[in-house]
């Protein structure tokens, strides 16, 4: 698979701890040891071999590259210059892309939660339109051998690289060989190809260290110049979900309020409302903007109600009164536009006016409307493969990344969107666009229902592989025999 060069590496570092019963003189090192696991993911979607040679145009473009012309190098690009990928088409009903997102979310909540007799309208409403869809198709993938290498430092990296090409047999024939040598090494030729690796930010971070550090060597292959990141879509949405908790949870006079996160979270967390301001973590932070969201939208769904007829104090009395699933979209589009930050309800118009005529709780719940529907959004673009969507929504989440501090994620998103819009050939980028959002989609939990990418279905699946060998009684005792062992099951 590998020498075909239509294939992405993605690697990850796994742990083990193998604990001895009973400590004695032989045995006192470290029983934890660092590896690394990785897979090769055939490129599909008609990606061709030609798509991918641009090594050298690439090379000739890059900042690092200390013999580049200063007209070659392309000029600098911003967060602001991705604003304008996906233009507005006009729309009949005079929303915009992100309101008409808002209300079809609206009206889900209200037929998956709300009383029963809005059930019948689930099946009436589809899906939002695609902005860019990647069309969805089986995924091909090979285990790599595990590596007895720890890569959380930039050496460990170059070494995981370089094992991953040696796995893979690809590279350069005329590396560590005699200058008049007859012979080569037994690899395909891939210098004049990029390959697409996978990643979370971190690794990201070390694979540009390693670009930076060997940008002098003499050759294509020393110099790495082949690697092309690929950003990890599944820990940018465990971004947006600890920019959430920082903003809403994090600051202790965010916790006063009454119609505060964390107060509606004591109301369907007791328990947890000290994890919850503490350290969440991403799964149950994800919940908590699931939960929280749903309540939200259909209290506004019985705010909007009463407003209308005085007779229907709840949801249930708004149900009773059967109303046609063309009220409803008219109310919900009602809902896009009024109860969400950002658009008729303007904060920041709300926050000039006079103290005295100011409702603070009211403007609150707007903002948190709309931050939990940006979520939803991001979240709903990469469930379903919508790489348009989600490149619109990479704007809006740099700012807020910016605004708590999350630095590092807004300069990697912006660097990766300006790279492939306005530096990267048009074969690369469609390789990009059809491929960003597939690492993410490419598995459906049968339990859960929720869909995996690449980082939370292959690698893991590798990792148990690994731990499930190497966590038996008859444990190997060094390390280079347990990858040995690793290997003999995955390769």
């Amino acid at each position: 698979m590998g020498q075909t060069l239509l294939v992405a590496y993605a690697y990850d570092n796994f742990d083990i701890n193998f604990k001895t019963h009973l400590p004695t003189v032989e045995k006192i090192h470290d029983t934890l040891v660092h590896l690394t696991s990785g897979v090769l993911i055939h490129l599909e979607h008609g990606v061709t071999i030609e798509d991918l040679r641009c090594s050298e145009e690439l090379w000739k473009k890059s900042y690092i590259n200390p013999q580049a012309q200063p007209s070659d190098i392309p000029p600098m690009r911003t967060h602001e210059d991705l604003e304008s990928l996906h233009p507005e088409p006009d729309d009949p009903s005079g929303l915009t892309r992100r309101q008409r997102y808002i209300s079809w979310k609206f009206q889900c909540d209200l037929f998956d939660c709300g009383p029963q007799y809005f059930r019948k309208f689930k099946s009436e409403i589809g899906l939002p339109e695609w902005v860019e869809k990647v069309p969805v198709v089986k995924m091909r993938h090979a285990p790599a051998r595990a590596m007895d290498i720890n890569q959380s430092k930039i050496a460990g990296n170059i070494r995981a690289v370089a094992n991953l090409m040696d796995q893979g047999g690809v590279g350069d024939p005329d590396e560590g060989m005699e200058e008049d040598s007859e012979y080569e090494r037994d690899v395909v030729d891939m210098r004049e190809f990029v390959i697409l690796f996978h990643g979370d930010l971190g690794t990201f971070e070390r694979v540009l260290g390693i670009l930076q550090r060997r940008a002098l060597e003499s050759t294509a292959y020393r110099r790495y110049q082949f690697i092309v990141f690929l950003m990890g879509l599944f820990h940018l949405k465990m971004a947006c979900a600890d920019a959430i908790w920082r903003i809403f949870i994090e600051p202790k006079a965010a916790r006063v309020d009454v119609n505060s996160l964390l107060q509606f979270v004591a109301q369907h967390r007791p328990r947890q409302t000290g994890k919850i301001g503490s350290n969440p973590g991403f799964r149950i932070m994800h919940e908590v903007i699931g939960n929280t969201g749903v309540s939200l939208r259909l209290d506004a769904w019985r705010v909007e109600a009463r407003k209308r007829n005085a007779a229907w104090i709840s949801l249930e009395a708004f149900a009773a009164s059967k109303p046609s699933l063309t009220l409803i979209e008219e109310m919900a589009n009602t809902l896009a536009i009024n109860y969400v930050a950002g658009y008729e309800a303007n904060v920041f118009k709300l926050r000039g006016q006079a103290a005295a005529s100011r409702d603070v709780q009211h403007e609150n719940i707007l903002i948190m409307h709309q931050y939990f529907l940006l979520y939803e959004e991001i979240s709903f673009a990469m469930n379903h493969g919508d790489i348009g969507r989600l490149e619109t929504l990479f704007p809006t989440w740099i700012y807020l990344f910016k605004a708590t501090g999350k630095h590092k994620y807004a300069a990697q998103m912006t660097k990766f969107m300006t790279d492939v819009h306005f530096v990267y050939p048009e074969g690369l980028k469609y390789v990009y666009s059809v491929y960003k959002v597939s690492y993410k989609v490419s598995h459906t939990d049968v339990h859960s229902g929720e869909r995996y990418g690449i980082t939370l279905w292959l690698i893991p699946r590798a990792k148990k592989g690994h731990s499930e060998v190497l966590t038996g009684s008859k444990n190997p005792t060094t390390s280079s025999l347990r990858c040995a062992v690793i290997s003999s099951v995955l390769g």
